[in-house]
């Protein structure tokens, strides 16, 4: 009777705990996905966009914003907002009137313009301008989930940041006083904010 005993308590014991176990094992291994939109970083590897309150610089003024995609140069003022609580950019004209606005705020992404073409995504203009102000940290965890490499570099006067699938350069960021160069090696484009960190 006792031995009979002693296996009812350990059953009972093993029934109590084991799915306790596997369930803290299942909530501490797996983390949540982020609700951000997301962006192909490559032609297969998709991950979702910084949340607003990983920005490293804050930003609140109006640049030069020139580049170049595929044969097409533009050039024109932008005014770039960004903070904790999101991303603004306005495209504007010489009088200052705006032509179009991009609004990254409450981890969704607002496009209104008829300046660009029609089927433009705006999250990724809002994954380029993260790459230049959010933590260098925060940019590096999010790409090595998708194995991609973040590396940084600073020489004191400049600081690179590039985005490596396995030995191919995907893009590149160049950060200076009053410059922003932003290059992306894959898909073909490039342009540059001039007038950022100005006093």
């Amino acid at each position: 009777m006792t031995r009979i005993f002693r296996i009812c308590r350990t059953v009972c014991f093993l029934a109590l705990w084991v799915p306790q176990f596997f369930v803290s094992c299942a909530s501490t291994s797996v983390e949540p996905e982020p609700k951000t939109p997301a962006v192909y970083v490559t032609n297969l590897k998709k991950i979702n966009i910084l949340s607003a309150d990983k920005i490293e610089r804050n930003i609140d003024e109006v640049q030069f914003f020139e580049g170049t995609f595929g044969e097409k140069g533009f050039s024109m003022p932008l005014y770039i907002q960004a903070d904790e609580n999101g991303i603004n950019l306005s495209v504007l004209n010489d009088f200052g009137t705006s032509l179009g606005d991009i609004s990254y705020r409450n981890d969704a992404v607002e496009f209104e313009s008829a300046l660009f073409p029609e089927g433009t995504k705006a999250e990724y203009i809002v994954w380029d301008v993260q790459l230049a102000f959010y933590r260098a940290e925060e940019i590096s965890r999010c790409l090595s989930k998708r194995k991609l490499a973040f590396v940084l570099e600073n020489d004191g006067e400049t600081e690179t940041r590039k985005i490596l699938d396995g030995k191919d350069l995907i893009e590149e960021i160049t950060i200076r006083k009053n410059f922003i160069g932003i290059k992306n090696h894959l898909r073909g484009y490039e342009y540059h904010l001039i007038g950022v960190g100005d006093e």
